[in-house]
């Protein structure tokens, strides 16, 4: 029986030679193809979440919804094996299914950090802060991050409200002050969680 491992990053071809060789395995049903597919492909998801929740997440609602759809009988086998092959290729290949800007391509962190900025941050007329502006935001918190990550940081507190801290300042010093970025107390908080998970996801130690 051919085996499928989705879930350590392994070079892409051999992520593809197995997928390709549950697809063509002979003797068992297209559905029954795609359901080892799907279950691969969610426990990547699962095991990933942390390290980049906008990107998992959103495949992960995709995932279901094919399954519900193939379970009420709103597709057929073949089209449920097509979709989840779709769906687990662009896992694999981290395929966000649309452009990101040109300051955060081919840079997983920065990618991470902007899904969590990006529609979170409102200019002071309440227009969304261009994507341009919001990866070169993501930039500078990575940049903060790696300036505060110490050996053990994740089991120092002290060192944790440093890199918080520093996070604060160029949120309301920066952001708020200078570029006029509205940032109500309850949407800092929020992101100042969600930051602060990312980077203990990311950048253990």
């Amino acid at each position: 029986m051919a085996s499928i491992a989705l879930k350590k990053p392994e070079r892409n071809r051999d992520r593809s030679n197995a997928l390709k060789a549950v697809v063509e395995e002979a003797g068992v049903t297209e559905a029954s193809r795609a359901d080892r597919i799907a279950s691969a492909t969610r426990r990547t998801i699962t095991e990933k979440m942390d390290e980049d929740p906008s990107f998992y997440r959103s495949f992960s609602e995709l995932l279901e919804e094919t399954i519900r759809d193939y379970r009420a009988k709103r597709i057929s086998e073949r089209d449920y094996l097509k979709n989840v092959v779709d769906l687990a290729s662009k896992v694999a290949r981290k395929d966000r299914g649309r452009a990101v800007p040109d300051a955060i391509k081919g840079n997983d962190d920065g990618q991470a950090f902007f899904g969590i900025l990006e529609g979170a941050l409102a200019t002071a007329d309440g227009n969304p802060v261009e994507s341009n502006e919001v990866a070169t935001i993501a930039l500078t918190i990575v940049d903060i991050i790696k300036a505060h990550h110490i050996v053990d940081v994740w089991s120092n507190d002290i060192a944790q409200n440093k890199m918080r801290n520093a996070i604060d300042d160029y949120f309301f010093d920066v952001l708020r002050d200078k570029r006029g970025v509205v940032l109500p107390v309850e949407v800092m908080d929020d992101l100042e969680l969600k930051i602060m998970d990312l980077a203990r996801a990311r950048f253990p130690g």
